[in-house]
């Protein structure tokens, strides 16, 4: 039969789909709103254009946070609620049931389940498709014999062997993705060729049934638009008054909107995508299709959730005792073993604490996770992803991202290791030669975090020039009478000077800026969209400080991309990937916190233009914004190799520390097992939140910082006179321009695009960050060439074995952590005395 009758068959055949529609969908359409002022020109305003929002957001809190990776407030409160984007929630996954809804009638249906074009799925895979010709039709566009093998025909558009498309390789080293900048080679690609897409374009059944298809989105996300409003109100209620009755209904609200999700989801999985040759639209369609561990049967999203809830009851619930005080044992890690990493200089006490709360909050959680990376396995399974490893990075969209970001990290490392350089002396010249090797990896729990991730608490040791004063113009807010309300409209009157939006009373009246008096409110700083393309708010209990200041023109960066992006469908209302409403909003924080711009609001009353304030400043940055890099790196890789296959469960902390080791030159303070489970320690982890995009926002915001002051003239490569350090662009309309041209583009184009669009730059780039701490790379060159310090670390012996007695013999032998080599006595008779008097302990 022709392939056009076959086509016209389908499509009538179909065509009846809906008026089918669950009866969860039929909820009332939304009226127009009026826009408050903020107008940009192209945001719609018509009832037609308003009718074309569609929603892929499910917001059930505050989407973003100046929480960020909990380095700069929390190390562990950043949970699903606080800091994450939409495509991550859907990661997390609710074992609220599904009625069955049958959408064979949909326009386009058909039994293909194409939702990437990841080609086949290799025979090395856990869940072999050979034998099971069900399952091969549902996650494979290869057609099957009635005895469940392959039947490859050479003139079959979908054979993997023909498909330019689709590389057939295996496991390890499949390229998901095409060239993103090629017509139709985005993440989603499509399959057909220009002859074929030609003729079906050219049906004019196949054009009213494409007609019926836009419709449809358009009322299911017109439905979802108010599913959303209605869930983020009732989250806001919750967090804004926190008491019984508000939790039990943003629980409810929060039910309601993840089963029309998963409703709208599976709808949008039963569309044959392959006769969808509009880029847009079947960008749209796919990224509607995303559900993450929510496309599970029921008993195994239960099963997922409640791993999840074990490891998180005995992460909230660590305790240890302190340090030489043993009847004392209700220490947490908020607020008291933060407080201690912190601030103790006492070796023993740190080491003592680092052991003790790694023992407590991830040793318990190590039988949980090993079945969780099961479980990871069948959610990479059901959204047709090769295995869990691939699906962590699938917001990202790039075949290679493991290997993107391993480029992007050689291209900072040489900075990294001249810091970790200058560190390391630091901190021997405090500890002594005896502790610190000179060209070792760094103790961790030394570094002012339970993690090393951030190394701003022990400043007061590393701090180049001491003499120095670092900027801080809180007593001058203090003394010009600073109010929340000021500061955020100083936020405001920012990126207004800079041609962009101003918010409109509706923000003001709506928001809150203060703890109040009358009730309990959740304080951590969060930004809101509400769905409805005028209600913006911020959350935050601002104080009056330098902080804050910083804080609050991150939190209106986030209503910034809001009003920029609100003319959108709703489905492309988000950032262009996971990471880039973190890297905007740090980007304005880039510019507000120079010295040029506290003078410009008078709170800095003289310039500073000596190097040595020029350094510390720039140090006092790099220990938190550089140091953290290849903590964030590691800890994502880790995961992507142990949901991947790559590392086996059995030696999975082994090879946590082996990353750790590669990528940050940090070392346990004491030799770690395979009965251990140190990464469990981190929120993160047994919460299942990604956290690569902290590292790619990270680098990003350099990027975006960059290219803002360019277009500005307010930095020129190679001119000392405006280094990019000092750029600000306030009063600057051409950045402000194209801070919202980047913005605009919501998550309607893959992020590569964004960027060689926006920035003339297709990738993510370290150079930014290298050209940023420039002055600050040479001073430690020059410093470490001084003291002949070491640039770099030696393996300088196993950080973790398999078994505890393996361990012993080689932790108590005298050189770990010690700046002797292997034979020393000096310490083999008391720490062998610490190994009998630990394992006691632990007995009895």
């Amino acid at each position: 039969m022709h392939s056009a009758s076959v086509l016209s068959c389908l499509c009538l055949s179909l065509g009846l789909g809906l008026s089918l529609a669950s009866p969860q969908l039929n909820l009332p359409t939304p009226q127009p709103e009026v826009f408050y002022n903020g107008y940009t020109p192209n945001v719609a305003t018509t009832p037609a254009q308003l009718r074309a929002d569609r929603d892929r957001d499910q917001r059930y809190g505050p989407p973003y946070s100046d929480q960020g990776r909990a380095g700069n407030i929390d190390d562990g409160l950043d949970d699903f609620r606080y800091g994450q984007t939409d495509d991550e929630r859907m990661r997390i996954g609710y074992a609220y049931p599904s009625p069955p809804v049958n959408f064979s009638d949909s326009p386009f249906s058909g039994n293909r389940f194409s939702n990437h074009n990841y080609g086949p799925i290799s025979s090395t895979t856990d869940r072999s498709l050979g034998n099971d010709p069900n399952l091969n039709q549902r996650y494979s566009d290869v057609p099957y014999s009635p005895q469940g093998e392959r039947n490859f025909n050479p003139n079959d558009q979908y054979n993997y062997n023909n498909n330019p498309n689709v590389e057939f390789v295996g496991i390890n080293n499949r390229n998901r993705f095409e060239n993103p900048f090629l017509p139709n080679q985005d993440r989603f690609n499509l399959n057909q060729g220009y002859l074929e897409r030609q003729r079906y374009q050219q049906d004019r059944r196949y054009q009213q049934e494409l007609e019926k298809l836009r419709i449809l989105l358009v009322e299911s996300d017109q439905k979802g638009s108010l599913e959303c409003t209605a869930n983020v109100a009732a989250q806001w209620n919750f967090e804004t008054n926190v008491n019984d009755f508000t939790q039990t209904e943003a629980l409810n609200a929060q039910q309601r909107y993840v089963e029309f999700q998963r409703i709208t989801a599976e709808q949008s999985k039963r569309i044959n995508k392959d006769l969808i040759f509009d880029r847009r639209l079947y960008r749209q369609l796919m990224l509607q299709s995303e559900v993450g561990p929510n496309a599970l049967p029921l008993d195994v999203l239960d099963r997922y959730n409640r791993l999840l809830n074990e490891m998180l009851f005995l992460y909230n619930n660590a305790g240890i005792c302190a340090y030489q005080q043993p009847f004392q044992c209700d220490l947490h890690y908020i607020p008291q073993l933060k407080d201690i990493m912190a601030k103790s200089r006492d070796w023993d006490e740190l080491q003592h604490t680092w052991v003790e709360y790694h023992r407590k909050a991830g040793r318990g959680m190590r039988d949980s996770y090993e079945q969780l990376i099961d479980v990871m396995q069948e959610v990479a399974y059901v959204n047709n992803v090769t295995n869990g490893g691939e699906y962590w990075y699938l917001g990202y969209e790039s075949g290679n991202f493991r290997q993107d970001m391993d480029i992007v990290w050689e291209q900072i490392r040489p900075l990294y290791e001249a810091l970790h350089a200058y560190v390391r002396r630091k901190l021997r010249d405090y500890y002594g030669p005896d502790r610190i090797n000179r060209i070792a990896p760094i103790p961790s729990h030394i570094l002012g975090n339970m993690y090393g991730q951030s190394w701003s608490n022990v400043l007061d040791i590393l701090i180049p020039y001491p003499g120095r004063k670092l900027i801080d113009v809180t007593p001058r807010m203090v003394e010009q009478g600073y109010t929340p309300q000021l500061m955020f409209q100083l936020a405001e009157e920012f990126f207004t000077s800079i041609n962009m939006s101003a918010v409109g009373p509706e923000f003001y009246r709506n928001s809150i800026f203060e703890q109040p008096l009358d009730r309990r409110v959740l304080c951590e700083p969060s930004a809101w969209d509400f769905c409805n393309r005028h209600d913006f708010r911020v959350k935050i209990c601002t104080g009056i400080n330098q902080r804050s200041l910083i804080s609050v023109h991150h939190e209106m960066a986030h209503i910034q991309y809001f009003l920029q992006y609100r003319h959108l469908p709703k489905i492309f209302r988000n950032g262009a990937n996971p990471a880039f409403h973190q890297a905007v909003g740090d980007a304005i924080g880039l510019s507000v916190s120079t010295p040029r711009h506290l003078q410009t609001l008078g709170l800095l009353q003289r310039s500073l233009d000596e190097s040595s304030y020029d350094i510390n400043y720039l140090f006092t940055m790099a220990i938190d914004k550089v140091a953290f890099l290849p903590f964030a790196l590691s800890l994502d890789n880790w995961r992507y190799d142990v949901f991947s296959g790559n590392a086996n469960k059995r030696t999975m902390n082994c090879h946590y520390w082996n990353l750790r080791e590669k990528y940050s030159g940090i070392k346990p303070p004491v030799l770690r097992s395979e009965k251990d489970f140190d990464a469990g320690a981190k929120y993160h982890i047994p919460a299942n939140i990604p956290y690569i995009k902290y590292f790619f926002s990270t680098v990003l915001q350099f990027q975006i910082y960059r290219g803002l002051c360019r277009e500005s003239g307010q930095y020129v490569p190679g001119d000392p006179r405006k280094p990019l350090h000092q750029c600000d662009i306030y009063r600057q309309p051409a950045a402000g321009n194209l801070l919202k041209t980047l913005m605009s583009k919501g998550a309607s184009q893959p992020w590569q695009e964004v960027l060689e669009e926006t920035l003339r730059e297709g990738r993510l780039d370290g150079t930014a960050l290298r050209e940023y701490f420039a002055p600050l790379e040479e001073w430690l060159r020059q410093e470490n060439l001084r003291t002949n310090e070491y640039v770099g670390w030696n393996y300088d012996g196993d950080y973790c074995k398999r078994s505890i007695e393996t361990a012993g013999l080689q932790i108590f032998g005298g050189y770990y952590n010690g700046g002797t080599r292997p034979g020393s006595s000096s310490h083999i008779y008391p720490l062998i005395f610490l190994t009998f008097s630990y394992i006691s302990l632990r007995i009895f």
